[in-house]
């Protein structure tokens, strides 16, 4: 994956797949959010020309289409977005892509050439100054490299409590230059991680790919409760870089998850460019087999609510709810739990797994 010069350029499979996830994402996050705040925010760090050779959407327009299909619920509500690029050529074209589109006024649009960590690291310090907080935030950071998105500022971001990040860390490339002469270049990578642990993996792992996933995950879970990682590939099953969603609430941890799960429906957790999404998989991997192993070792020999269950798959584990009534499924039919005909409410069992369902295992 070459960063690209021109104003536009041709979209790629796995910035298809990147896309889709982001749009399933949102789709859950703008009416969850307004119904509980006032005023949001979308950032987009990276954000482009809003639109690819092709015709295809870029991250701002899907953003803007996903807040106004929710009109209806947010239409008494201020949603800011802010989109930042360091091209002006960029920002120009999103400017006449956004002039064409009928956008609400309660949604306020900001468009700024600069860098994602000046501009970023500004609003920051001028709320500290002020004694604010920073409004519930969605941060889409999505570099084609690996300078000026320190994992300091990623840290001021999430220590706010409503914020979420979904940034795009490009292992492939940090690997390629992490051996740089350049000093420079290799503090940048140290930024990134926010730790010289990265540069040490040149010595101390055999997979350096693996070894900067895990990295960045732990250094994400200093300062978010709930981190999942996303990984993307080239035509030949490369791994190019690694999407991580950070937050402080579970909910968001699952629906992006779901999200994951829509565009992997075998694994969650990865997207090859190689996969041709138009043909049928003949041979698919049934996850909830997996699950029910997992379950059997957490909960052998307890007797528990379908609720205590679900709280531990969504949360705790890589799959959903989806994945859990189907493994429940599995191991009722073959004997490996007892499902009780009494619910924790009093009323009888009738089918399926509702959260007040006692089961045996």
């Amino acid at each position: 994956m070459t960063k690209p010069m021109q104003s536009l350029w041709e979209i790629e499979p796995h910035t298809k797949a990147k896309h889709d996830i982001l749009e399933r994402y949102l789709d859950a996050w703008f009416p969850i959010l307004s119904t509980y705040n006032q005023r949001i925010i979308y950032l987009d760090g990276f954000c482009g020309p809003g639109r690819y050779k092709g015709g295809e959407d870029g991250s701002p327009i899907i953003a803007i289409k996903k807040a106004m299909n929710h009109f209806g619920r947010l239409n008494n509500r201020e949603i800011t977005f802010i989109f930042i690029d360091e091209r002006e050529d960029r920002i120009e074209h999103l400017k006449s892509e956004i002039a064409g589109m009928n956008v609400p006024s309660n949604f306020s649009i900001y468009t700024e050439v600069s860098e994602f960590e000046k501009t970023v690291g500004e609003i920051l310090s001028d709320l500290k100054a002020k004694n604010l907080n920073l409004a519930p935030t969605f941060a889409f950071v999505d570099p084609f490299g690996f300078k000026g998105i320190p994992f300091s500022l990623v840290k001021d971001l999430l220590s706010n409590t409503k914020t979420e990040i979904f940034i795009n860390i490009m292992a492939d490339f940090i690997n390629r230059f992490i051996e740089h002469p350049d000093a420079n270049t290799r503090q940048h990578i140290i930024d990134l991680f926010g730790s010289s642990q990265a540069l040490q993996i040149i010595s101390n792992s055999s997979n350096r790919l693996e070894a900067l996933k895990q990295l960045y995950q732990t250094q994400l879970e200093t300062c978010a409760k709930y981190v999942r990682y996303f990984e993307m590939q080239d035509e030949k099953g490369r791994v190019i870089y690694y999407l991580f969603f950070a937050s402080k609430h579970p909910l968001g941890f699952i629906k992006m998850k779901e999200a994951f799960w829509k565009v992997d429906p075998e694994s969650g957790f990865h997207f090859s460019d190689k996969t041709n999404p138009a043909q049928m998989i003949l041979l698919s991997v049934d996850p909830s087999h997996d699950l029910a192993r997992e379950l059997q070792n957490k909960f052998s020999g307890k007797r528990v609510m379908v609720s205590e269950i679900q709280k531990f798959v969504e949360e705790e584990s890589s799959y959903i709810a989806k994945h859990m009534r189907q493994a429940l499924g599995l191991m009722e039919n073959d004997g490996r739990i007892k499902v009780e005909p009494i619910k924790s409410d009093g009323s009888k069992r009738t089918r399926g797994f509702p959260e007040t369902v006692i089961v045996n295992f």
